[in-house]
């Protein structure tokens, strides 16, 4: 049974299970060349899992640092205590001077994007008497941030001539992780870039490009069995594949479950409307539970009329329009359900389980969506074994 924290005055809540963590992140560990460590991702607020607790958790394994999107994401590490290396991969975004000051009073490591970032940061090192390991990141088909090949050269001279900035380390990013071919054009674009960028730099510390669908792939991983590498794994952390097969054996654990309770029972005679907009008709008399909650929580508006919750291990409908604050669910195939019965949203109960990809299916969004979605309003609930 669950022990709810003082504060929870309502039964809806994520459980985020760090065993399941701490097995997903062993297992990628496992699949990676001896050479390669993981830079786990963590932005979005490690997708929706909580920060603090997974970095802290994960620090306990051998992570080799933290990849962030923003320097305000940097900073709660940093606040935290947390002083490994601390990539933030979308760089000075737009901010110029007042970005690069941030980032180097927090000592966070800044993705470079573009010439004009090399003078911002290098700047503001020279003015804080400081110097500053950076990582350039190549565009290699992403077609976002970092440097197109066609720019490299330019790029790699301010490099060398800004004497308080750090080449450590050089990435790139893939568009099309689930496309094989695709992806081994932007290696070998990579490949080619390393290439140019060795005749600047000989002594990059790290080379980094794969993520969690390619690192189950193998695929750009272990370039060069000589160099030191990263791999940047996400939502593998976290449980999804997003349909990536593992090997044999191998298998990813959900860390997230979502749960609540049903919160008042009615019965409505056949034909009753149900939610915004009576898109929902009865075709019966029915049994219908109210559950606490709703779009504002993170659960999708687009699941209305599509999804399924588990009450006694069994999947029950949800009808009508998802709302702000609550579902309704058919539950007249359960006539011992009561209130104060469990309901899994997301995750197992007993046998049954829905997991992330399933969910994201329904609402036709990525599991990423889903993960990362979940509302600051719904507690996290953190445990170390499955429950």
């Amino acid at each position: 049974m669950t022990v709810f924290p003082k504060q929870v005055l309502r039964p809806t809540y994520a459980e985020i299970n760090l065993s399941a963590l701490v097995s997903n992140f062993q297992l990628l560990s496992r699949l990676l060349p001896k050479n390669t460590e993981i830079l786990a991702m963590v932005k979005a607020d490690a997708y929706g899992h909580g920060v603090l607790p997974v970095a802290k958790t994960l620090l306990q394994f051998g992570v080799a640092g933290f990849g962030v999107a923003t320097i305000e994401e940097g900073i709660e590490l940093r606040q935290a205590g947390i002083d490994c290396p601390v990539l933030v991969m979308g760089g000075l975004l737009g901010l110029g001077e007042h970005a690069a000051e941030a980032m180097i009073a927090a000592g966070l490591t800044p993705v470079i994007h573009s010439a004009d970032g090399v003078r911002l940061l290098n700047e503001a090192c020279a003015r804080c008497g400081k110097k500053l390991k950076v990582h350039l990141k190549i565009d290699t088909g992403m077609g976002r941030l970092g440097v197109r090949p066609e720019a490299l050269a330019l790029v790699l001279a301010r490099l060398k001539q800004a004497l308080h900035l750090q080449l450590e380390g050089v990435m790139t990013h893939f568009a099309e992780a689930d496309n094989e071919s695709r992806t081994a054009e932007q290696i070998a674009g990579f490949e080619k870039a390393m290439k140019s960028i060795k005749d600047f730099f000989p002594h990059i510390s790290v080379w980094h490009a794969a993520n969690s669908q390619t690192i189950i792939r193998k695929q750009g991983v272990n370039l060069s069995a000589s160099e030191k590498w990263w791999a940047r794994p996400g939502i593998a952390l976290y449980g999804s594949s997003c349909g990536v097969p593992l090997p044999k054996e191998e298998k990813l654990e959900p860390v997230m479950s979502i749960k609540s309770q049903l919160a008042l029972i009615k019965r409505v005679p056949a034909g009753s409307k149900i939610s915004y907009g009576g898109t929902y008709v009865c075709k019966r008399e029915t049994r219908l539970a109210v559950v606490p909650v709703g779009y504002a929580d993170g659960y999708p508006w687009r699941l209305s009329g599509k999804a399924f919750a588990l009450v006694q291990e069994t999947r029950v409908p949800v009808i009508g329009r998802v709302t702000m604050d609550m579902i309704m669910l058919d539950i007249t195939d359960l006539p011992q359900s009561k209130i104060g019965d469990e309901v899994v949203l997301l995750g197992k109960q007993g046998a049954a389980f829905i997991g992330v990809d399933e969910l994201s299916n329904w609402a036709g969004v990525i599991p990423y969506e889903v993960l990362s979605g979940v509302s600051k309003r719904i507690p996290r609930i953190y445990v170390s074994s499955a429950c």
